[in-house]
């Protein structure tokens, strides 16, 4: 405080010198003017250590904040609090602090001081992702569904390519098979779909579906769905098939969601066959989703396959990462058929999407792989090995709220039966339309299926129209 107080005289004498200049020499003046730079000097020195205790705070809080961070992830919540209230305590407009500590309380189903803070961090910056993907997610896990289909659409005119609110949007306005944790209590959505393949081996599909689910409690929901084909090729007449289940999903907690459906299939001769299917999904972390189960279900692509009332049985497991810069997703199935044939598949994709407010660019890659222990001709497509490699390139935009549309492409090459590598390709485009609580989806495909004998070309056209009362 000396030092600070005797420059303050110098400033002041070198005022003074300045105003009596006429009547004092040249070496005053001098003398006066190496006096008033030895002060600045000192007040610099003096300056010096403050600066080097605030970059030392700095140093010190992102150090507790990264702690804060590790100490969530091994669910030791209480000592992640207990840093960033720390930091919190001499710097309490810390962000990255603000919404770790949100995110901590969330965890900790304390809603209403998350929630608070998740608010204030978006009323001083409303695009900020982070803090409006957390506040949607606890409106979801309170069952405030309303609350949260608002802070979505907020949250996407802020932030349009978002992956993550992009999901949200997916799961909570399509309409389409609602986690239970999506779904408020009493709240009913249902949903009615079509969809017609052909290929170039003159099978063809159409097939209707019908959905509805209803939240039970918000950690539970339910749902039925009906779905009816009929089938035919340019030789044959039709056959119809159709199948009915019912099921539950439960989340016991914010890691784990349980699933469960049963029903029945009928097939053109009028036999019915029990068809069912258990799934456990775990999601450690809010960007990653681990998933498997097991299930049986009915095997009728095509006409010829719907006349053996083929049935498949069998694992499957599935990964969905999804860090701020790429998307990964891995699948992988084993299951044998009611006609004694076995089959194995596998499946990857890496796909990164650029950032923008209307328009996002993505490119990446696909791998498949498919095994048959043999081919029996059955008209379900089992060539007895099928690889492929596929780059892919996509564009996916938007027109204000209502309507989104993602167009991808893929190229590559394919193997079939141990063969070489030839060209391959697909392309898939997808659109949605939202007013009000109606969702409205239109989708087609340009895709190769494939026989040991070879690929076919094939196009697929579906749409559905949902509703959330």
């Amino acid at each position: 405080m000396s030092v600070m107080l005797n420059t303050g005289r110098f400033k002041h004498l070198g005022v003074g010198v300045a105003v009596l200049g006429a009547a004092l020499s040249q070496g005053c003046i001098s003398a006066s003017a190496e006096q008033a730079t030895n002060a600045d000097d000192h007040t610099q020195a003096a300056a010096q250590p403050s600066q080097n205790e605030a970059e030392r705070i700095s140093n010190e809080d992102s150090r507790k904040i990264q702690e804060a961070h590790q100490c969530a992830r091994e669910r030791r919540d209480g000592q992640a609090l207990k840093l960033l209230h720390e930091v919190l305590a001499h710097d309490p407009s810390n962000r990255e602090a603000r919404i770790q500590m949100a995110l901590i309380l969330g965890y900790r189903e304390d809603y209403g001081n998350s929630d608070r803070m998740y608010r204030t961090l978006l009323a001083e910056d409303p695009t900020d992702e982070a803090a409006a993907v957390g506040l949607i997610h606890n409106l979801i896990q309170e069952g405030r569904y309303d609350q949260a289909r608002a802070e979505l659409r907020e949250a996407l005119a802020h932030n349009p390519n978002s992956i993550l609110l992009q999901d949200y949007s997916d799961q909570l306005q399509s309409g389409r098979r609602v986690p239970a944790t999506y779904m408020e209590a009493h709240k009913v959505s249902v949903e009615a779909g079509g969809s017609y393949f052909s290929d170039s081996a003159g099978n063809r599909v159409i097939e209707a579906t019908q959905a509805a689910q209803y939240g039970v409690i918000p950690s539970v929901s339910s749902r039925l769905r009906m779905n009816e084909q009929k089938l035919w090729n340019q030789t044959s007449g039709t056959a119809n098939v159709l199948a009915g289940t019912g099921g539950l999903e439960v989340r016991p907690n914010r890691f784990l969601s349980i699933d469960a459906d049963g029903g029945v299939v009928r097939f053109p001769d009028l036999r019915n066959r029990s068809i069912y299917a258990g799934d456990v999904a775990f999601r450690p972390y809010p960007t990653l989703l681990l998933s498997g189960g097991f299930s049986r279900f009915p095997m009728s692509p095509t006409y010829d396959a719907s006349q053996f009332d083929l049935l498949g049985e069998g694992w499957h497991a599935g990964l969905d990462w999804r860090p701020s810069f790429v998307r990964i997703h891995g699948s992988f199935s084993k299951a044998h058929y009611s006609d004694g044939n076995r089959a194995e598949s596998e499946r990857a994709e890496v796909i990164h999407w650029t950032r923008g407010s209307t328009i996002a660019i993505g490119a990446g890659y696909e791998f498949s792989h498919s095994h048959f222990l043999f081919d029996p001709l059955h008209g379900y497509f089992s060539p007895d090995q099928y690889r492929r490699h596929l780059g892919e390139f996509g564009i996916r935009f938007k027109i204000g709220n209502a309507f989104r549309a993602e167009y991808l492409g893929r190229g590559g090459a394919e193997s079939i039966s141990n063969g070489g590598f030839t060209p391959a390709g697909e392309v898939r485009l997808k659109h949605r339309f939202f007013i009000g609580q109606w969702a409205f989806g239109l989708d087609y495909s340009r895709l190769q299926v494939t026989q040991s004998t070879g690929a076919f070309a094939a196009s697929a056209i579906s749409g559905f129209l949902g509703y959330d009362f």
